[in-house]
This record gives C-alpha cells, structure tokens and sequence, in this order.
C-alpha cells in the first residue's frame, strides 16, 4: 500500500494535498452555484413559509463556513508552510472542524427529505423512523468523528479513525439511497389518470433521481476511497463537495416546483387585471373586457404538495348597450352584446 505524503515527508503531494487543493477548488464551483440558486429562491419564493427559508439560509452559510475551512487548510499546507516538509504530518484545526458544517447540512437536508416521505407514504412512522434513524446514527457518528479529530495532533492519528470515517459514509450513502428510492416508488404507484398530472409526476421521478443520484455517487466515491486507500486523503476530495451537493439538491428541489408544475409562468403573480378592447364580432365600440386572475401562488402552498388552484373572473361590459340605469336591454343580451359575467374556475 502507498505511504501517504503525510506519514513520509520525501513522498510526492499528489495523493494528499494535491486531493484537497482538487476538492477545494470544485467545492468553491459548487459553491457558487449553491449562492446563485440560493439568490433566484429569495426572489421568487419570499412567499415560502418560514422554515423553509431558514433552511435554505441556514445551508448556504453552512456552505460559507465549510468553503473558509478547507481553503484555510490548503492555504496553511501549500502556502504558509510552503518548503516546510514537517509542517505537512502535523494536523490544522480548519482540517477537524470543517467536518462540522458538511455533517450539520446533510443531516438538515435528509431530515427534510425524510419529510416528504412521511407525507407522500401517509405518515408511515416505520419508514420515516427508519431514515432518521440513520440520519441520527450519521449525526452522532460524524460528532464523535469531530471530538476525536481536534485532540490527534498529526495525520497518523487522523487515519487511525479511517474504520469510524468509513462508517460515516456508509450511514449516510445508506439513507440516501433509502430516501431516493422511496421517493420515487411512492410516485410511481400514485400516478393519476390524468395524462398532464402523469408528466407532472414523472417530471418529478426523474429529478427526484437525478438530484439523489449525485450526492449518492460522491459518497460511494469517498466510501471506496477511503477503502481502497487508507492512507491518502484521496477521499478529501469527493468529502469536500459532498456538502454543496446537499445544498444544491435543496436548493434545486426548491426552485423547480414551478417547472415541475408547468402551469404558470410567474410564481409571484397573485393577481392581474388586464384591460383590453373587445373586438368580438358584433360588438358596439367602447365595450372593454376586465379580466381579473386569482393565482394561488405555489410558494403560498405546503411546499411538498403538487396541486395548484388557478381561478379566473371574466367580466365584459358595452357601453351602448346599457340602458340609462345601467342595466341591459334584453335584445342587447339576445345578441351577445350585453354586459355578462362569466366565472371560471380550473383546478
């Protein structure tokens, strides 16, 4: 097995500190994808109930503190430390800590995941109970992981947690192959019979998969790192994103429910009134049309539903064909150009 750069000082960096520089730097793009994502929800969903934006601004500073933790550490061993070849076996405080904010926004993230699948299965509190009790166990494994990570004092000691490390990703790549895969199950079997519902619905399997997918794969990534490579830091490099692709999975989820619905383009518009001429046929000149629409915005609405109530009110006015006390002559109305209300409702 390879000598890690940080149990022998004469061997090359590109296993150790080359795998974090890596990590950093794709941690920082996805970063910036998280902030833009983040700025898009504050502006179109003000309207989301509270805990939902605490959450999402609870991960984005989660991502801030975690991105300052590991760009300290490279700077520290690349920079600061630079030439100084013992410096490298010695373990830096940013390296123990920035374990915290990636463990504190996967758990908030699966814990929301989890959610939704108590409301999608009818509150079924064995399955929900089931994930977070993984959730809890990553939790407090990746506490007991910090506590152990600030008293070693070199690298050695660090690897010697790799059996608790290699526990860690497995809880965690456990539940959320577990959340996935329920999710999209419980979707399948509630498919209506209505076809636009239908695509609705497979819309959201196939985003449900895709944003599942990627924080799964980079912690099976990590997990056969750290297996297959105990005494490198090549698993830095998948564990440094794994909390901004929890970040950018809330965060898409979040920001699509308006794509996924497809059934109205502004999601901040409650109410419009247009005003336009009527130029039906037949129709004496000053008629005007005022047509109010009622939006029931989706981020007014429970955030895991899926339905949307739209109601429209049409009402048309002719001027001329108005009596003298405002009512309607009853051979106006026979031909279409009284005054008349019409009421739609869609669901």
């Amino acid at each position: 097995m390879t000598t890690a750069a940080t149990l022998n000082p004469g061997a090359p960096l590109d296993n150790t500190m080359g795998s974090m520089l890596l990590g950093v730097i794709f941690s920082a793009v996805l970063y910036g994808i998280s902030a833009l994502q983040a700025l898009f929800y504050f502006t179109r969903y003000g309207r989301d109930p509270f805990y939902l934006r605490v959450l999402v601004a609870t991960t984005l500073f989660l991502d801030t503190v975690h991105l300052a933790f590991v760009t300290h550490t490279v700077y520290h061993y690349l920079i600061v430390n630079y030439y100084n070849r013992d410096a490298l076996q010695l373990m830096v405080w940013s390296v123990s800590l920035e374990a915290l904010p990636t463990g504190i926004t996967a758990g908030l993230v699966q814990s929301f995941y989890a959610y939704r699948v108590w409301k999608l299965s009818h509150r079924n509190l064995i399955l929900t109970g089931s994930i977070m009790a993984l959730v809890m166990a990553t939790a407090g494994c990746g506490t007991a992981w910090v506590v152990l990570a600030l008293q070693a004092t070199t690298y050695e000691h660090l690897l010697r947690m790799t059996p608790l490390t290699i526990t860690i990703n497995a809880l965690s790549t456990g539940a959320d192959l577990i959340i996935t895969g329920t999710l999209c199950i419980m979707l399948h079997y509630t498919r209506p019979a209505s076809l636009t519902t239908e695509t609705m619905i497979n819309k959201l399997i196939l985003f449900t998969i895709n944003t599942g997918l990627l924080t799964s794969c980079c912690a099976v990534a990590s997990l056969i790192s750290l297996i297959l490579s105990r005494n490198t830091l090549i698993y830095a490099l998948f564990y440094f994103c794994i909390g901004r692709l929890y970040s950018n999975a809330l965060l898409a989820s979040l920001n699509a429910r308006s794509v996924i619905r497809g059934r109205i383009n502004d999601v901040d518009t409650n109410f419009r009134d247009i005003k336009y001429p009527n130029s039906g046929s037949g129709s004496r000149a000053g008629g005007t049309i005022s047509r109010n629409v009622f939006v029931h915005q989706a981020s007014t609405m429970d955030p895991h539903e899926l339905s949307i109530h739209i109601k429209r009110e049409t009402h048309m006015y002719g001027d001329a064909s108005s009596d003298d006390k405002g009512g309607v002559s009853p051979s106006d109305d026979k031909r279409g150009n009284a005054s008349t209300a019409t009421f739609i409702r869609e669901t």
